[in-house]
């Protein structure tokens, strides 16, 4: 039925995960400081920008407001 199939990438966002990686990356480390285990505030962060989604949607800005608030809640 069909003749092509066209998938559309967002560039930008690839080209940027790896400052989000490297944000994520000293999150870990600075709550390691409070006792933290790196999983358990990588797992956290990602619990808290799920249910932020509709409230902050997707970007820098949601996933600061989304680590500010893990790290509240761990230490």
């Amino acid at each position: 039925m069909f003749d092509v199939i066209a998938f559309d990438a967002d560039d930008t966002l690839w080209e940027n995960q790896a400052f989000y990686d490297q944000n994520e990356a000293t999150f870990q480390t600075v709550l390691q400081g409070y006792g933290v285990d790196p999983d358990e505030a990588d797992r956290r962060l990602y619990q808290t920008e799920l249910r932020n989604m509709d409230i902050y949607g997707y970007g820098a800005r949601a996933h600061t407001m989304s680590m500010i608030e893990t790290a509240i809640e761990l230490t």
